[in-house]
């Protein structure tokens, strides 16, 4: 055989491994995606927070959830610039926490205002930091059950520009975690309180540079790595396509921390898409089917209430991807995942 033979036959061999592996992966069963499987509390909530619970729990993602709980939104509506420990006080947080045995909490503090993305932050404002999510971590401890303290997705949430003060930040808001929870234990406090480091860009992604390769792999005390994993789902892929995809991905970065003395403990932190161009669920099943037969622990589904008026980066509607409408009822997307607990 020649070499030109050889190169014909490469993408032959290759297109029937993929093939092969569609034929060795398990569909997730609705016990698996009722303990792994859950949806994203953000945006206009149709009545706060006890709503929230009520509207997750009637689709029967009822095992774990992702909310907000951030200076710059609040289930309330209004903005509540009130540090972490005193927001996760409120009645409102306090129910939320305790009607799901998981929880992962997209959280942003006060002390630090977002400076951290205009350059790098003083000893003062890094200690506040420190101490806010140290006593945030206190709190969490109270109630019982798994929380997941993480960020939203490093590569836009921190400027390129500004990857070293973003570092500095980050490892303060884990130093922060790491002693509350030390503290949380020595006092008998029941609740889990973990840590997660959120990106968009996987390693070797071309172009574009992965906050996970050059920061998540330099930060102390994380629990789970949590990708946000858009740049994964295409736009024109079938169902097999996309278990093709993501039976590959959490597997390369699994592999990756692995390698790099990392957490290979994986979250699926955002996935999702929109039900009026893909109105049924063949290619979102693929993907968490696929993710939980490779190891992912948790996914959570973008988002629980339609956002009426959003727009994407490229200024296109973005507004059908909800389970719910404003109004609390399903959506053609939500009827449908409904159907994945049953």
């Amino acid at each position: 055989m020649d070499r030109r033979q050889a190169a014909k036959r490469g993408p032959a061999r290759i297109s029937l491994a993929l093939a092969a592996l569609v034929f060795t992966l398990h569909a997730a069963t609705p016990a698996d995606y009722r303990q792994k499987l859950g949806v994203y509390v953000w945006g206009k909530l149709a009545g706060g927070l006890p709503a929230a619970v009520t509207d997750a729990k009637r689709l029967g993602a009822a095992g774990c959830v992702r909310v907000a709980i951030v200076q710059t939104w609040d289930p309330s509506g209004k903005t509540n610039p009130t540090p972490l420990d005193v927001k996760v006080r409120r009645a409102d947080y306090r129910a939320f926490l305790a009607a799901f045995p998981v929880v992962m909490l997209t959280a942003y503090d006060a002390a630090s205002s977002e400076m951290y993305k205009h350059g790098r932050l003083d000893a003062a404002h890094l200690a506040a930091t420190k101490d806010e999510f140290r006593r945030f971590t206190l709190e969490l401890a109270k109630t019982p059950g798994r929380r997941i303290v993480s960020n939203w997705e490093f590569e836009n949430d921190c400027p390129a520009q500004q990857w070293l003060s973003c570092q500095e930040y980050y490892q303060a808001r884990l130093d922060g975690i790491l002693e509350g929870r030390e503290q949380a234990k020595a006092l008998g406090y029941p609740g889990e309180v973990l840590t997660a480091f959120e990106f968009t860009v996987v390693p070797g992604f071309a172009g574009r540079p992965s906050g996970l390769v050059e920061v998540g792999a330099r930060l102390k005390g994380l629990d789970f790595l949590s990708y946000s994993c858009w740049w994964s789902i295409a736009a024109a892929a079938d169902a097999a396509k996309v278990s093709l995809d993501f039976a590959y991905v959490v597997p390369l970065l699994r592999n990756f921390a692995s390698e790099n003395k990392l957490t290979n403990r994986l979250i699926i932190g955002e996935f999702g898409e929109w039900w009026n161009v893909h109105p049924t669920d063949e290619r979102m099943k693929a993907l968490a089917d696929a993710s939980i037969d490779s190891g992912a622990e948790y996914l959570f589904d973008w988002v629980l209430y339609e956002q009426p008026g959003n727009k994407d980066e490229w200024g296109r509607d973005a507004s059908h991807f909800g389970k719910y409408t404003p109004s609390r009822a399903l959506t053609p997307q939500g009827r449908e995942f409904e159907r994945w607990f049953q």
